[in-house]
């Protein structure tokens, strides 16, 4: 009998320990929170709001608005105030619920890439195409497009004539900004000047590809295939008249 109730004592002892020790577990956790988790206030849009936008509109429309998070999930130079974004466009295009870097905002820093976010090693280059060649403007900033220049009877400077001939310049390009067709009634002003009908593209080329891109501008026709995401292009063998007929 003594050694049962030893046993029954033993157990009362080791379950009052776990429970004073879930307890100040429990307590730890809450109390990091309160203290060790601390909350720092940011600016965040409602909207998404494409680059070189007049904040101060978005300002009015009361289209941002303070959030809370841990201090140390703040990104490096975020707004945290409204009134640091008057009198000022961004840069970057800027997402809905995303914290706002002050790089982000024109005249207050700079990105990597620039306004353009242009990838390291690269270049962008501008082409307006019509429609059907810019894949009737159904491509965003983001996408990859895969480059065809076609060449009809050229001539080299040695007199040697090459037959009409279709190439893959590059499989892959990210698309780094779009111009889509616009009308003289629901353009914006900034935007008249485009011909009505084309699609002007901001390409990442390397320097070696943007060489021939401007050549086959030049020279020759240029297309672009829309990739599906994640998608890698193929390089292809050129193809001529004869190989097309056969």
């Amino acid at each position: 009998m003594k050694g049962r109730g030893l046993v029954v004592v033993l157990a009362l002892v080791l379950a009052t320990l776990a429970t004073a020790g879930v307890y100040l577990y429990t307590s730890g956790v809450k109390e990091e929170a309160k203290t060790g988790g601390t909350l720092v206030t940011v600016v965040v849009s409602k909207v998404d709001i494409p680059a070189s936008s007049d904040l101060n509109l978005l300002i009015e429309k009361k289209e941002f608005r303070e959030i809370e998070v841990p201090k140390n999930a703040v990104v490096a130079g975020a707004v945290t105030s409204v009134d640091q974004l008057r009198d000022k466009h961004n840069s970057v295009a800027v997402l809905a619920g995303e914290q706002i870097p002050l790089a982000r905002i024109e005249g207050e820093g700079t990105v990597p890439g620039g306004a353009l976010g242009i990838p390291e090693g690269y270049e962008a280059i501008n082409v307006a195409l019509d429609a059907p060649r810019g894949v009737a403007g159904a491509i965003n900033a983001g996408d990859h497009v895969t480059i065809y220049a076609t060449f009809t009877d050229f001539q080299t400077p040695t007199g040697t004539k090459v037959p009409t001939t279709t190439i893959v310049m590059d499989p892959s390009v990210q698309i780094l900004r779009v111009y889509r067709p616009v009308t003289a009634n629901s353009a914006p002003a900034e935007q008249t000047q485009q011909t009505v009908g084309t699609v002007a593209v901001t390409l990442a080329l390397t320097p070696e590809v943007a060489q021939k891109f401007v050549f086959a501008m030049e020279t020759g026709r240029i297309w672009l295939g829309l990739l599906p995401p994640d998608a890698k292009g193929k390089s292809v063998k050129p193809v001529t008249f004869a190989q097309v007929v056969k």
